[in-house]
């Protein structure tokens, strides 16, 4: 089993949890080693797509699985078991979950455009994008794979692949972008930089903010009202992207946010000092982000082709302010 550069769950934040690895391998297999996940003695929810369903439960209402591939933003399907992924309790005791998309054939989240095939997903315009409502995960990794993607097909100067934010308090979806997801009191986002970012051209950026104003979720004008906030926005690392296969991997945990690429820490940012927990309403995940439907400069990287989502972590209780 490889070794990451961050184990986030080496140890459990409460003592009533006893820890065990567990091996998992998602999709086709390509090659790597099964990735480590943790899960706990006790409570957890773990669910993996295979193929595609109907995804709808008796009252008619979508239970947040396979899509059937519609570029409308319809979430479809649901596990052959009937466990709704989403469904995990995200107050009391801490809970594991993980959920595991390989993108091949369909997704567990919500498609807005593009194509599957065998391969994965595949971007076919510059707002496409998948998103996930999961649990409230106070300590967690997203991590995923993207193929296809070099310098030829990031003309922009910014291409945002991937992305978290708060998405309760009654918010509609898919998420706008003003001011709902730019000024989202958890916005969390990883930007590739394009041909005219001509001083970083393939560098990546990650943005991470807490705001734990409560509703709407986002501040309308201006900055975070509250007294305790954190917003930080680093970028740096290897700009070559010769359309080979990258494993991109988010994590976060006892105040430290990463960035890794290939299991490299590309960026790392530490918020251990803020007094703060990353616990919005409703945690929502997303490949790529809205902003290209109202910024002309920003776009996804067409023709990029993603796979072998896998999203995991620790529920907890939601952030107040004060």
């Amino acid at each position: 089993m490889r070794r990451r550069p961050m184990d986030l769950f080496r140890a459990c934040r409460a003592p009533s949890l006893l820890c065990v690895a567990i091996a998992i391998a998602c999709g086709e297999d390509d090659g790597r080693e099964a990735e480590s996940s943790f899960t706990s003695v006790g409570t957890s929810v773990s669910t993996t797509l295979s193929g595609t369903s109907d995804g709808t439960d008796d009252d008619g209402d979508s239970t947040g699985a396979a899509s059937t591939g519609s570029a409308d933003a319809e979430t479809t399907g649901g596990t052959d078991d009937g466990v709704d992924p989403t469904e995990a309790t995200t107050t009391g005791e801490p809970e594991f979950f993980m959920l595991a998309d390989p993108l091949i054939g369909g997704t567990m989240g919500t498609q807005v455009g593009g194509e599957f095939s065998d391969a994965g997903w595949t971007v076919t315009a510059n707002a496409d994008r998948i998103f996930w409502d999961v649990p409230r995960l106070v300590e967690g990794s997203v991590e995923f794979t993207v193929t296809n993607m070099t310098i030829a097909n990031l003309p922009l100067a910014d291409h945002e692949i991937f992305g978290m934010y708060e998405g309760g308090h009654g918010m509609e979806h898919p998420i706008g972008y003003n001011p709902e997801y730019r000024n989202n009191n958890y916005k969390t986002m990883i930007r590739i930089y394009g041909q005219q970012e001509v001083e970083r051209v393939g560098q990546q950026k990650i943005m991470w903010g807490m705001c734990p104003d409560g509703a709407p979720g986002y501040h309308e004008d201006g900055p975070c009202t509250c007294a305790s906030q954190f917003f930080e926005e680093p970028f740096g690392g290897d700009g070559n992207w010769d359309g080979s296969p990258q494993r991109l991997r988010v994590e976060w945990a006892d105040g430290f946010t990463r960035y890794l690429r290939n299991d490299q820490v590309v960026l790392e940012i530490d918020w251990s000092t803020s007094g703060l927990s990353f616990a919005p309403q409703e945690l929502y995940v997303s490949i790529g982000t809205p902003r290209p439907e109202d910024v002309d400069s920003a776009s996804m990287p067409i023709g990029a082709v993603f796979s072998d989502v896998v999203i995991e972590g620790t529920t907890g209780p939601e952030a107040t302010c004060g």
